[in-house]
């Protein structure tokens, strides 16, 4: 069979990453262009979406796409943009999902609509940053332009479909973490919702599913970005939905570990299951749900470390500042490999996604013996303790598999062999990076390919 190839585009926090796939699931080309988001007063989190879309343009300039039958897409999420509903133009920068400005929002919520109301409902509380709909009513508060009708709220995903196709979108696995959507029901927008924000349906893109086209790749688009004019483009799903698709977590019990810039657990269910020490989102099948324990500063924990406590640190022979790369290889690995806990770590730097309480970060249990490694070793052993300890909730609920899929940018082996040791009843799978493999699964299959994913190792 004549070989057929696909882009798979993984949007994330710190870059975009894309490969250039086959229908054997082989990765045939892969770029990655990093970015950097930027951290203000008040606990604004946010970054240009121009950087981005800059950063897609560049991905493209460096990837062969000429042949490629379509474009598939894994995106952050939550990443809430304002846009002009005509030219699809961001009027605001992308808020991000470590955004915590949106404190007195939330309030409103839970004490105008009642948080459980609206857990029964999303599946999840309304959360600053990490349900964004309560950084949409921010915007509605301090942003002249959010007053106007002519706007739409949406996701990454919403901008890059626009710009692609013409047309705004989002799908549900997006979708679940806006707060106005019927996660639980695997629906659509809430009506109940909608008029309790003032937000208009016709100001939120239409929900598709993420087995679906968004639509064609346009000529305008196309002569500006060297793609074909005219091949699908498959708006995917959020980054840690493609992960479990691409390791091939899709059944019931089947768990995965995410380990970035956020940290977190996942569950495959096929029953939406409401807690409150876990968020819910759709799954990218339709009779599947995603329950989440999710750690917002996970990655991002060992990189203020990096860049707050180690700046200092540099390699005489070479007479400059470590690299973040030898900061990784020398320090941090060897110190998971070897050390024993101390220090006890609180690890809430953005919060806890799971609670309405504004938590903060603290480290306990300090002598005067303690060292820069004990520090560095009681974060990466409590952001693992505070994941795992929601997986005897759901042992009540979900026979769980033994097997958990370890994937993300930041899942070493170092970190993975820690992670075993702390759960030697269960055997975690490192599985590298997945989101663009998931991508390519939703894209090839909703362009009608039956894939043999026993090719690229991947359980279906």
């Amino acid at each position: 069979m004549k070989e057929v190839k696909l882009l798979a585009v993984d949007v994330g926090t710190q870059s975009v990453k894309g490969s250039v796939i086959n229908q054997h699931l082989a990765v045939l080309q892969r770029r990655k262009i990093p970015y950097q988001y930027e951290t203000l007063e008040g606990g604004k989190v946010q970054i240009d979406i121009t950087v981005i879309w800059r950063a897609f343009e560049q991905l493209l300039e460096e990837l062969d796409t000429e042949g490629i039958i379509g474009i598939s897409f894994s995106t952050l999420c939550p990443s809430l943009v304002m846009m002009d509903a005509v030219s699809g133009e961001a009027l605001h920068p992308m808020i991000l999902h470590l955004d915590r400005r949106s404190g007195l929002q939330t309030r409103r919520i839970a004490e105008s609509f009642g948080t459980e109301p609206f857990r029964a409902i999303t599946g999840n509380p309304p959360i600053p940053g990490g349900i964004s709909v309560t950084s949409m009513l921010w915007l509605k508060d301090h942003i002249e332009a959010a007053g106007r009708e002519d706007i739409v709220f949406g996701h990454g995903v919403s901008y890059f479909m626009k710009q692609l196709t013409g047309e705004f979108s989002i799908d549900p696995s997006n979708a679940s973490f806006t707060g106005l959507y019927e996660t639980v029901a695997y629906g659509d927008w809430n009506g109940e919702l909608l008029e309790f924000t003032g937000i208009a349906r016709n100001q939120l893109p239409k929900v598709i599913d993420s087995y679906a086209s968004a639509g064609r790749v346009t000529p305008s688009a196309a002569g500006r970005l060297g793609l074909p004019a005219g091949i699908p483009v498959i708006i995917g799903a959020n980054d840690t939905t493609c992960s479990l698709v691409g390791a091939g977590a899709v059944e019931p019990g089947m768990m995965l570990n995410t380990s970035g810039t956020v940290e977190l657990i996942a569950l495959c269910s096929d029953k939406p299951v409401i807690g409150s020490n876990h968020l819910l989102r759709t799954h990218a099948l339709r009779d599947r749900w995603i329950l989440m324990r999710t750690l917002g500063a996970g990655g991002a924990s060992v990189e203020w470390f990096r860049q707050q406590f180690c700046r200092e640190i540099s390699r005489e022979q070479f007479c400059r500042e470590i690299s973040r790369e030898e900061f990784y290889r020398d320090i941090y690995d060897p110190v998971l490999q070897s050390h024993h806990e101390s220090v006890v770590f609180a690890p809430y730097l953005t919060g806890d996604r799971q609670s309405l309480d504004e938590r903060t970060a603290s480290f306990t249990n300090i002598t005067l013996s303690s060292t820069r490694e004990d520090f560095l070793y009681a974060i990466a052993v409590n952001n693992i303790r505070y994941q795992i300890s929601i997986m005897k909730e759901w042992e009540q609920v979900i026979p769980l598999s033994k097997e958990l899929y370890h994937v993300g940018g930041g899942s070493s082996t170092a970190y993975t062999n820690l992670k075993q040791r702390m759960l030697p009843e269960y055997t975690f799978i490192e599985s590298g990076e997945t989101a663009e493999i998931g991508a390519a699964v939703i894209g090839f299959e909703t362009l009608g390919f039956r894939l043999n994913t026993c090719d690229a190792g991947i359980m279906k």
